[in-house]
């Protein structure tokens, strides 16, 4: 018995090339012409290919030819369509005229340009197998109505394509209640629509005990501008690195309760990365000089952009100082909040006869930081 086994082992290899071995197991009654199809005309890998192949049957490349030139002439590259394809199946046999073209050209006239829909579609295919008139145009239009305008209802479905893949009412509506029930303000609500959806609908069945966990952490009137953000830096973060950017703030002096009450002047404190963190508070305390209560007391300060706002106009803050026209440091938090132009306005223009070099000294460094040249 063991000699005939080895004799069998022998005659037969134990290891075949992938799509071999992928040919081999597949059902006897597909079509190879299919599977040969998705490898050399869509780019699919053998194990996709026989995937697809399994849920769709073709013998002729008429049809496919023909849905993959209408993603072609949309802007979809090659890896997109096979992205496609692999997702949903049955839009490799769609009918382009009926199926396809409709529901492109009205999102194409709605405001999604090309860069907008090609990921879109790829991310959530199955969007092209919805109703035009039924569910994509009605969606779309509730959207509009609710955020005031086209381009916002783009922004918000591009960050978020299941809006329109599952509908206003079993997405937007559901979320909008709870957030209304708990007495956030209907600007944030439509800033979360528009911009972080997503988060929101990924914990749609927490987000009431989120937002009580918020008011319990100081947050205690939900229609505050801030709120909306605390309930990000909350969704957002896993309580590992809410715990990582806490010992950061600890390392310059900082106690949970102080990150805690900066946290509730300044949600955004929080959402900055654990490197920005160590990089402004380096700045401050070892460049500018500063205690880092001072950022206590300006947690807002943190948000900003080290590179693009905070080092050329604390260069203009030490320049103005070294002339005796700079008096005390806490003017250093309205030069840094302020517009650019309101920032020329009030601490360069004025100062120009006494320091000429100051606008220069800023245009400078204003370029640099956005990786321009200088003019």
């Amino acid at each position: 018995m063991f000699s005939s086994l080895s004799k069998t082992l022998l005659r037969r290899p134990l290891f075949l090339p992938t799509t071999l071995r992928l040919i081999s197991t597949a059902t006897p009654n597909r079509p190879s012409f299919a599977f040969s199809y998705l490898v050399n005309s869509c780019g699919l890998s053998p194990e996709s290919a026989l995937f697809v192949s399994n849920r769709v049957i073709f013998e002729t490349s008429a049809r496919p030819d023909a849905v993959v030139n209408i993603f072609k002439s949309h802007g979809f590259s090659q890896s997109q369509i096979s992205g496609i394809i692999r997702k949903c199946p049955p839009l490799i046999l769609a009918r382009p005229e009926r199926t396809l073209l409709p529901k492109l050209k009205y999102l194409r006239s709605v405001g999604f340009s090309g860069s907008d829909l090609a990921p879109m579609i790829t991310a959530a295919p199955y969007l092209l197998t919805r109703s035009l008139e039924k569910r994509l145009i009605p969606t779309f239009g509730r959207l509009r109505d609710f955020l005031g305008c086209d381009k916002s209802a783009v922004t918000a479905i591009r960050r978020s394509p299941r809006i329109l893949l599952h509908g206003f009412e079993a997405t937007v509506d559901r979320v909008v209640k709870i957030l209304r029930d708990n007495g956030v303000r209907e600007s944030s609500i439509m800033w979360l629509v528009k911009c972080h959806f997503r988060t929101l609908m990924n914990w749609y069945d927490h987000l009431e005990k989120i937002v009580e966990k918020i008011k319990g952490m100081g947050f205690d009137d939900p229609s505050a501008a801030k709120f909306a953000v605390a309930m990000l830096a909350v969704l957002g973060m896993s309580e590992s690195m809410w715990e990582r950017k806490l010992d950061a703030y600890s390392r310059w002096g900082w106690s949970k309760d102080d990150a805690m009450s900066a946290f509730v002047k300044c949600p955004r404190c929080m959402t900055i990365s654990e490197e920005k963190i160590m990089a402004v508070m380096g700045f401050f305390v070892n460049e500018m000089g500063f205690e880092s209560s001072f950022l206590l007391q300006h947690p807002t300060l943190m948000s900003l952009s080290l590179e693009k706002r905070i080092r050329p106009r604390c260069l203009i803050f030490k320049h103005l100082s070294s002339h005796g026209l700079m008096k005390t440091k806490f003017g250093l938090t309205t030069l840094l909040t302020i517009s650019d132009k309101d920032c020329l306005v009030k601490f360069v223009t004025p100062h120009i006869g006494v320091a000429p070099e100051l606008l220069d000294m800023y245009r400078e460094k204003k370029h640099m930081a956005m990786g321009a040249p200088v003019p």
